[in-house]
C-alpha cells in the first residue's frame, strides 16, 4: 500500500464516475480491534460502502501496514452497532501527528448496508454536506 493523497484521487473524473454510494460528513467514533488492543478513532465521513477515519494511535508507517481492520460503530439514533471488516485503501497525514485511513467495507451485512444508506440519504436531505473530498470514504 502507498501513501495516497485522497483529494487528488477523489477529484479525478474516473474516481467521480466510479462512486457508487453517496457519502456524508459525520462526527462519530469508530472502535478498531487489533488483537487484544482497542483503538477509538473519529470518523470524518461515511458512505454505505466505506468510511474515512483519523488516528492519533499509530504512525503513518503503522497505518500503511494495515491492510484489513475490524471496526465497530453506531449511527446516531441507532441502537444496533455496525460491525464490519474493512480494507484500507489508502492512508495520509491529516494534520499534526494524525493520520487518516480510507476504509472500504467488506462483507457488510445487508441490514447494516440498508441502515447506512438510509442514514446517509437522510443526512443529505437534511442539508449535511458530503464532507471534504480530501478525506473521503471510498465509494
Amino acid at each position: 500500500m502507498i501513501d495516497v493523497d485522497l483529494g487528488q484521487v477523489a477529484n479525478t473524473p474516473s474516481a467521480i464516475e466510479r462512486r457508487g454510494a453517496r457519502r456524508v460528513a459525520v462526527d462519530l467514533f469508530v472502535q478498531e480491534r487489533d488483537g487484544d488492543r482497542l483503538f477509538v478513532h473519529p470518523a470524518t465521513n461515511l458512505s454505505a460502502s466505506g468510511i474515512f477515519i483519523e488516528s492519533h494511535s499509530y504512525s503513518l508507517r503503522n497505518a500503511l501496514d494495515r491492510r484489513f481492520i475490524d471496526l465497530e460503530f453506531s449511527l446516531p439514533g441507532d441502537k444496533l452497532p455496525i460491525v464490519v471488516r474493512g480494507e484500507v485503501l489508502g492512508a495520509r497525514r491529516t494534520g499534526g501527528f494524525s493520520h487518516g485511513l480510507a476504509v472500504r467495507f467488506l462483507d457488510l451485512a445487508n441490514d447494516a448496508e440498508n441502515r447506512l444508506t438510509t442514514f446517509v440519504e437522510r443526512k443529505l436531505a437534511e442539508g449535511v454536506g458530503e464532507g471534504p473530498t480530501s478525506e473521503a470514504a471510498p465509494t
